[in-house]
C-alpha cells in the first residue's frame, strides 16, 4: 500500500508539473472594472501571464507600458513610425529578448497575437497601439516563432490539480493508516 501511495502521489506530481511546463508567474496590475490578459512566450519557454485592469480607454501597447512599468525586471523597447509602434524588446521576471526581425531564417521579433473572449488566437494585423482593449480582451507576445501563444492553465486549474493531488494523497493516506 505504501509503494501505491507513492506511486499515485509521484504521477499527481508528475501531471501538475506537466500544466505547468511552459507556465513560469502569474500577476495582476491596476485597477478598475475592465480586464485583459496578456501573455508573454519567451524564446527559452517560458510564459507569464498578467491580468491588468482598468477603466477607460486602454490600447494594446498601454497595457505592455503598465507590465513593464509595474513588474520586476520590466524592460520595454520599441521604435516609433509614422504607422505606430514597434516592439522591439520585452523583459519581465529575468526573462528579456530582443530583436528586429533582421536575421533570416530566425523569426527574431516579437509576433502580437490577439483574442476576444473564449475566441481562438489570431496574429494581429495592427499594432498594439491600435487596439483597443475591451473587458475580457487577450493579447499575447511571442518571440522568434509565428506559432500561436502556448496553452497557459489559469491560476484556477492549477489550484485545482494541485488541491486533486494533495486530496488523493491524504485519502490513500487514511486508507493506508486503516488496512494496517
Amino acid at each position: 500500500m505504501q509503494i501505491q501511495l507513492l506511486v499515485s502521489s509521484a504521477v499527481c506530481l508528475f501531471g501538475v508539473s506537466n500544466a505547468l511546463a511552459g507556465f513560469v508567474s502569474s500577476s495582476t496590475l491596476g485597477s478598475g472594472e475592465n480586464s485583459a490578459w496578456l501573455q508573454f512566450d519567451f524564446d527559452n519557454g517560458h510564459a507569464h501571464h498578467v491580468t491588468v485592469h482598468w477603466d477607460g480607454a486602454l490600447d494594446g501597447f498601454q497595457a505592455l507600458s503598465m507590465v513593464a512599468a509595474e513588474l520586476d525586471g520590466g524592460q520595454l523597447q520599441y521604435q516609433s513610425f509614422s504607422f505606430g509602434k514597434f516592439v522591439t524588446g520585452i523583459g519581465i521576471y529575468g526573462d528579456y529578448n530582443n530583436g528586429e526581425g533582421d536575421l533570416w531564417p530566425i523569426e527574431n521579433f516579437w509576433h502580437y497575437w490577439t483574442a476576444d473572449g473564449n475566441g481562438e488566437w489570431v496574429s494581429s494585423m495592427i499594432g498594439s497601439d491600435s487596439r483597443q482593449l475591451v473587458d475580457g480582451s487577450r493579447d499575447a507576445w511571442v518571440f522568434g516563432s509565428n506559432a500561436a501563444p502556448q496553452s497557459v492553465p489559469s491560476a484556477g486549474s492549477v489550484l485545482v490539480i494541485g488541491l486533486a493531488a494533495m486530496r488523493r494523497r491524504r485519502t490513500e493516506s487514511q486508507i493506508a493508516r486503516s488496512t494496517n
